[in-house]
């Protein structure tokens, strides 16, 4: 399979599990192949953006429209918008979302992009022979593998931040239930203080993703809601408005 196929399966959510695993490797190892994913990424985005606002304003011309025929008609509004809505694009609601709406893996692709490491600091030419800063160098590094064998013999494995970095490694290499294990504990904790301060809502906006992955709506939606009303945080909310209104 060509790499522009790969990259197009991706997005149509349809590798095979040998071809995620060609997928992760040159996403990983070939500089080419990282840039072309990385343009058609932020190419989708923006015409996901394109065609919500586009989506918008038929819907506030129709909106308009059935306002002024239901002065005449008894009809409630709202079902003389979805027929009419039926009648112009003639595909149905489903077909509607899908026109106009990326799929799960799309906005999971779109939004997901690892967290910059704020804890240990590493200086390049500098050799800290701590399992620690390794960890952390495999992980700037983007050697997620590598990052994830190191982060598990830390000796510090009840620091927050280790978990949560190993979380995301997880998530890079598409283990996808195995970072929502480590990540759903940190985003229920609080009064964290530290190297782990932020990393409680952090954490939860991580797991939103991965629900959003998973096609779990339910609880992609209920934690997203949490940052949104999330008084003491401004953490992701405005990402996190954005996928809420592709999921409703």
């Amino acid at each position: 399979m060509k790499n522009n196929d790969l990259i197009d399966s991706y997005f149509e959510n349809s590798l095979s599990p040998k071809e995620q695993k060609i997928f992760n490797d040159l996403l990983q190892n070939n500089i080419d192949f990282k840039n072309e994913f990385q343009f058609q990424k932020d190419l989708k985005k923006v015409i996901a953006s394109k065609q919500r606002e586009e989506l918008k304003s038929v819907l506030t011309e129709i909106e308009e429209r059935a306002q002024r025929k239901s002065t005449i008609l008894s009809i409630p509004k709202k079902w003389m918008v979805a027929a009419s809505l039926l009648i112009i694009v003639g595909i149905g609601t489903w077909g509607v979302k899908s026109t106009y709406y990326p799929s799960n893996e799309s906005i999971y692709s779109d939004y997901f992009e690892p967290s910059r490491n704020t804890v240990q600091p590493v200086v390049r030419g500098e050799n800290i022979n701590t399992i620690e800063y390794r960890a952390f160098v495999a992980y700037e590094s983007e050697n997620y593998h590598k990052a994830i064998n190191l982060f598990n013999s830390v000796k510090n494995p009840d620091e927050a931040y280790v978990d949560f970095y190993k979380g995301l490694c997880l998530m890079a290499t598409d283990k996808t239930h195995e970072a929502i294990e480590i990540l759903e504990p940190i985003s229920k904790m609080t009064q964290l203080e530290g190297k782990n301060k932020d990393f409680s809502e952090k954490a939860r906006w991580y797991l939103a993703l991965n629900y959003v992955k998973l096609n779990d709506d339910t609880k992609a939606k209920n934690t997203l809601l949490a940052i949104i009303n999330d008084n003491d945080s401004n953490y992701k909310k405005e990402e996190a408005t954005e996928i809420l209104n592709f999921l409703d």
